[in-house]
């Protein structure tokens, strides 16, 4: 993950360098972030973001119905979801992931909160960049 946005707040992110990413923000407290994304369908993938905390590991899975454009792979959420809006995608060309989640979703709690990564009414943005 690059970046990690909560309600207007970059909580998380990655600056680029000469030789990979360096540490930027980290007011979340993560040390590892990654989604993998299986084909479940010909037109539906299974979402699994994967990230630790404090040493411990938090996981969080959806199901996305892919469409591909001439640019990217464009993700929406199936009608099972709860979510208000839902925008994601990875580039078909550049392989950077974005997720825009407004309403109920994915959300990584802030550190020392004993919020659980549950449902939230926070819009969150992430943005990831494939792995060197």
């Amino acid at each position: 993950m690059t970046e990690y946005i909560d309600s207007g707040d970059t909580l998380f992110s990655l600056l680029p360098g000469s030789t990979g990413y360096k540490p930027g923000i980290n007011k979340i407290g993560i040390s590892n972030f990654t989604v993998e994304l299986t084909v479940t369908e010909s037109d539906q993938l299974a979402m699994k973001t994967t990230y630790w905390q404090n040493g411990i590991q938090s996981t969080f899975s959806k199901k996305v119905r892919v469409r591909l454009t001439n640019f990217d792979y464009q993700f929406s959420l199936l009608e099972t979801n709860p979510v208000t809006f839902y925008e994601g995608g990875v580039g078909r060309f550049s392989g950077v992931f974005y997720e825009y989640i407004v309403g109920k979703g994915f959300r990584i709690p802030p550190l020392g909160s004993s919020l659980q990564p549950t449902p939230s009414s926070q819009d969150i943005i992430i943005v990831a960049q494939p792995g060197r």
